[in-house]
């Protein structure tokens, strides 16, 4: 599903190897990198109005969700296209839940024909 495709497209950042504490929080910068990304891949087939929110509410729930080396692992993951099932699940879950939250407020978001 192309959804699926820009919600994973949204958490590959690419990061050299540090150490980093349990609960620190994803670094502002890597979450604005998110949404750039997740704005770039997704506008061409769904625009602005809807990519806008979808974006917001994706990397909102990265931030929620995920703690700093939980973010990175999942990048790892995204970047090798090797997610686990825990993940996959994560990433569907967010991608239903923000379609699921623009559609009630009366954004549509996509007729079904742009799945690549």
């Amino acid at each position: 599903m192309r959804l699926r495709k820009m919600v994973a497209a949204a958490g590959l950042v690419l990061m050299g190897g540090a150490a980093f504490a349990q609960n620190q929080p994803i670094p502002q910068d890597m979450l604005d990198l998110d949404y750039q990304r997740c704005m770039k891949d997704c506008e061409p087939g769904f625009g602005a109005a809807t990519c806008k929110p979808l974006c917001e509410c994706t990397v909102g729930e990265f931030k929620k969700r995920l703690d700093f080396p939980s973010y990175l692992e999942l990048s790892a993951q995204l970047s090798r296209n090797e997610l686990t099932e825990e993940n996959r699940n994560m990433l569907d879950g967010i991608a239903n839940m923000c379609t699921a939250k623009l559609e009630k407020s009366g954004v549509k978001v996509g007729d079904g024909t742009t799945d690549h």
